[in-house]
């Protein structure tokens, strides 16, 4: 089972919508897909039609010792595309959760899990506790970046980062998580500044850069609110398109790296 995280600290770059239809994109491909929610606003969720009212969440699992994998799993109207989801109730679980190996929590539930082919994980905006749990469970870091100055300003804050949880948390569990790929959302590079931070981005990465971006298009936002993946929303749209062509390019490197 291939263990992806998708993050970064900064919000707004396209992350959920990432993480819904590469997981969705898996799924159509045949692929078994568990999908968790880590982010509290809980927009994975919601963005598969997934509610939590008088459900278990991940918050469950993370804080009750008795909460396992099974009370919390949901199936979504997608076939191979299981969901572990979240809401706002997440946002008060790491006052919750024992202080005794907290940062172990998801990684320790999710011993029990197997029969899937990809664990996608999509994390919450911020380097604290919820972040660190989905990062000591991943084996790679898909790390999604809009053509913004904001955007490349935090990119070495977020390479910061994750060289302390691997020094100072995952090496406690022999874990080790690192950057595979970087994808460019809202792909738009009309102006000399946008032309200047991608080229900066693919001077930094390299390969790790997805010959896939994203376009900016409304149909991504409209499949969200009717809580459908891309593909099932406007198959035809550039959105889907995108997507389609991003999954397709992550299995050629899922398969080039087993080489």
């Amino acid at each position: 089972m291939k263990k992806l995280v998708i993050a970064n600290q900064k919000g707004g770059v396209g992350k959920s919508t990432t993480a819904i239809n590469l997981a969705a994109g898996l799924a159509h491909k045949g692929k078994k897909v568990l999908l968790i929610d880590m982010d509290p606003q809980g927009h994975a969720s919601l963005g598969l039609g997934i509610g939590t009212e008088d459900q278990q969440t991940v918050a469950d699992l993370l804080i009750e010792d008795k909460c396992s994998i099974k009370d919390v799993l949901q199936q979504t109207y997608i076939p191979k595309l299981d969901i572990i989801p979240s809401d706002i109730s997440l946002a008060g679980a790491e006052l919750k959760m024992p202080q005794m190996g907290r940062e172990f929590r998801l990684r320790k539930k999710l011993s029990e899990v197997s029969g899937y082919d990809f664990l996608i994980i999509d994390s919450p905006p911020t380097f604290g506790t919820l972040a660190i749990n989905s990062f000591v469970v991943a084996e790679e870091i898909l790390l999604p970046i809009e053509l913004s100055f904001f955007s490349l300003a935090g990119i070495n804050n977020f390479m910061d980062s994750i060289s302390y949880i691997n020094e100072n948390v995952g090496s406690m569990v022999k874990h080790n998580v690192e950057i595979s790929g970087v994808l460019i959302t809202f792909f738009d590079t009309r102006t000399k500044l946008a032309r200047q931070i991608h080229s900066k981005i693919e001077e930094l990465f390299g390969r790790k850069v997805f010959n896939t971006s994203i376009p900016q298009n409304i149909k991504l936002k409209e499949s969200q609110a009717a809580g459908k993946s891309i593909y099932d929303y406007d198959s035809n749209c550039s959105g889907a398109l995108a997507y389609q062509n991003l999954t397709q390019e992550f299995l050629k490197r899922c398969k080039h790296a087993r080489n």
